[in-house]
């Protein structure tokens, strides 16, 4: 038998896993802290909804037939669906401001820090036109990286808006546009060489110096069109949105996101001295999904933080402290103590939500003590005859090897201050 994973998954141990589901409660906490609601959505959703911007990404998606002949498909990103969501409910009340963290998938060759199933957590405003929901996005999620530890970092923000009315203003639209944004939008990972080169491949390299054009300050920006004009405004006002939060941020044409589903701004996040892990933090406007689905009208935007890339590097870089246990308080019965009072030990430290095991395997105390050793358990409590008759307990310090006796009643005051 082959016990080999799918190629592009990963188990998480919980020696990973511990600090990992730290990572994301963080994120659930400020999300939350910033008014925003949990919404579950299926894993699973029909290839019409999925490709309904665009047919580019079928490549990029799980899809597949049903025992009924349904072509369906695995979430590729938890956007779609809550466009899904909304368009099934029009009763919902706007704006509506929901997170969802959980697993996507994309057909994408895994590479470092790359994998075909991931888990992302995403934060949406939806029904609100105004720049000021952009910013609030943004404001949440990198909130939740600094909770997290995540080292100095910097918000790349542009406008689709604006690439859409300078390329009208060049000439370049609809496909060609498409093919020229995707190609920029890698100028981080193979530069201007890269760039031209594919550019030139494309016949479209002669748009190039006039983007470049581009590459100056927020104030500075044309407004030689009123699509233009638009676009500026409403990129000054996002700026001093960010400015008001002191949330480091930069203007950058070249960071245009791929997807083509954006409208209108766009930002990521990258930390300053490792722009080689790419983007922690991602999002933009993207006002015409929903109406691809539902007929209506509603604008949107949002902000995700894809979790296990950010935990690798988090612990690549030894910034994050594995444990392999959430386990505080080890209870170590000896001897002919009974069952009964190793078990009310256990429900004083449980009812106190100390996090606490004891002993199921009906091992000598020298074999529970190695057990407790190597899983990293600060603390061993020893119960026996004697401590069961006096109401106590042995407890042993497994960082220091000190042990004492304790008596019941002050158990927890101990060992709140012990921990």
């Amino acid at each position: 038998m082959d016990f080999t994973k799918v190629r592009g998954t990963r188990d998480f141990l919980p020696e990973d896993e511990i600090p990992r589901q730290r990572i994301i409660d963080i994120i659930r906490e400020t999300y939350e802290e910033f008014g925003f609601s949990p919404l579950e959505t299926p894993a699973l959703e029909t290839a019409e909804v999925l490709l309904a911007k665009s047919e580019s990404i079928r490549d990029e998606i799980y899809l597949f037939k049903d025992k009924a002949g349904r072509e369906i498909g695995l979430r590729f990103d938890h956007t779609v669906p809550l466009a899904r969501v909304v368009a099934e409910n029009p009763q919902l009340p706007l704006p509506f401001r929901r997170y969802a963290i959980g697993k996507v998938w994309r057909y994408d060759r895994p590479q470092s820090g790359r994998y075909r199933e991931f888990t992302q957590a995403d934060i949406d405003i939806v029904g609100s036109k105004d720049v000021l929901a952009d910013f609030e996005v943004v404001w949440a999620g990198t909130t939740a990286l600094k909770r997290i530890g995540v080292p100095p970092f910097e918000v790349l923000y542009n406008s689709r808006r604006l690439i859409d009315a300078w390329g009208e203003g060049v000439g370049l639209t609809g496909r060609s546009l498409v093919e020229f944004v995707r190609t920029v939008d890698k100028w981080f990972k193979i530069e201007e060489e890269g760039v031209r080169e594919e550019l030139k491949s494309k016949g479209l390299e002669g748009y190039l110096e006039g983007f470049k054009e581009l590459f100056v300050d927020v104030s500075e920006l044309p407004e030689d069109t009123e699509p233009l004009r638009r676009a500026k405004e409403e990129l000054i006002r996002f700026t001093e949105y960010l400015e008001e939060a002191k949330i480091p941020a930069r203007f950058d044409p070249r960071m245009v996101r791929g997807l083509d589903y954006y409208t209108g701004i766009v930002f990521e996040t990258y930390v300053r001295e490792r722009l080689n892990w790419g983007s922690i933090g991602s999002g933009g406007r993207y006002d015409e999904l929903i109406r691809l689905l539902s007929g209506r009208e509603v604008p949107a935007t949002g902000y995700s933080i894809g979790v296990d890339r950010l935990f690798s590097l988090l612990k690549e870089e030894g910034i994050i402290e594995s444990r392999k246990t959430v386990t505080k308080i080890y209870v170590a019965p000896v001897g002919d103590v009974s069952t009964r009072y190793l078990l009310e030990v256990v429900e004083l430290l449980r009812s106190s939500k100390i996090p606490s095991e004891y002993d199921v395997m009906g091992r000598k105390l020298r074999k529970q003590l190695e057990y407790a050793d190597s899983l990293g358990i600060p603390v061993v409590l020893v119960v026996g005859s004697k401590e069961e008759a006096e109401k106590t307990v042995r407890l042993k310090d497994m960082r220091s090897g000190e042990e004492k006796e304790v008596k019941l009643s002050e158990l927890v005051e101990e060992l709140e201050r012990l921990l």
